[in-house]
């Protein structure tokens, strides 16, 4: 696909974000859903390397100071889209990236990601998602717990399970029992994913008003993975 000038706008009424988190052994007490992680250290060298091992990266062509964690804008135009935040937080790797973002429909760039950091740390736990409204709400969620199969819930108004996501939390160390209303995986019944994801990566995806954890911001060059991935979903 022919590259998107730097000055090319996204359109106003489409928002998305994708989050990659890989948490390394050795693993701790999940989270409660309502529970605060820790603040740990922030290693900026290790958040470069993370932000490099993409497939939608091939270079790192700006670094800011680290700052305290927020929930990432949406991108307003192409030059923004080459932003990506890490943050590495002992074991655990928590990286945004807009080229990540799904369609839905053709777009393949969050799981091919997924598959490939899968691949690299066979014995880490990884959650990968994507949220994007383009007018209609699509969501995506992937999850690799060593010891249980993948998880994936896909889907625009209503979302459809592939995998068991009790056995996941299981995996993990979880009892749902007392967690209640909430986390009944029947067909029927309300799931909080947002729970699900807090407890499954130690709170990584979670951001707090007075938020003690840092992470780093990139400005990168596009591989021609990421740079296709860009101009399929956030300019097609």
């Amino acid at each position: 696909m022919s590259p998107v000038s730097p000055e090319t706008q996204v359109n106003p009424r489409h928002s998305a974000h994708a989050h990659l988190v890989v948490v390394h052994p050795p693993f701790a007490t999940p989270p409660q859903p309502n529970e605060r992680p820790p603040a740990t250290a922030h290693d900026p060298g290790a958040a470069r390397a993370a932000v490099l091992s993409l497939s939608t990266v091939s270079a790192v062509r700006r670094e800011d100071a680290p700052s305290r964690l927020e929930h990432p804008g949406s991108p307003t135009d192409r030059e923004e889209l080459d932003g990506v935040r890490a943050a590495v937080w002992g074991s655990t790797v928590k990286i945004s990236d807009p080229a990540l973002v799904e369609d839905g429909v053709l777009a393949s760039a969050l799981e091919d990601e997924f598959q490939a950091q899968r691949k690299k740390h066979p014995d880490a736990r990884i959650v990968a998602v994507c949220e994007r409204d383009f007018g209609a709400s699509y969501t995506k969620i992937l999850v690799a717990v060593p010891g249980t199969p993948d998880l994936m819930v896909e889907g625009f108004d209503e979302l459809e399970i592939t995998g068991d996501p009790r056995a996941t939390l299981t995996a993990v160390g979880i009892d749902l029992d007392p967690l209640g209303e909430g986390y009944d995986i029947g067909d029927e019944g309300f799931f909080d994913y947002d729970g699900f994801l807090h407890m499954l990566t130690g709170g990584a995806l979670s951001v707090y008003a007075d938020e003690e954890r840092f992470e780093s911001a990139f400005v990168v060059d596009r591989s021609k993975e990421g740079e296709d991935s860009i101009c399929e979903v956030w300019f097609p």
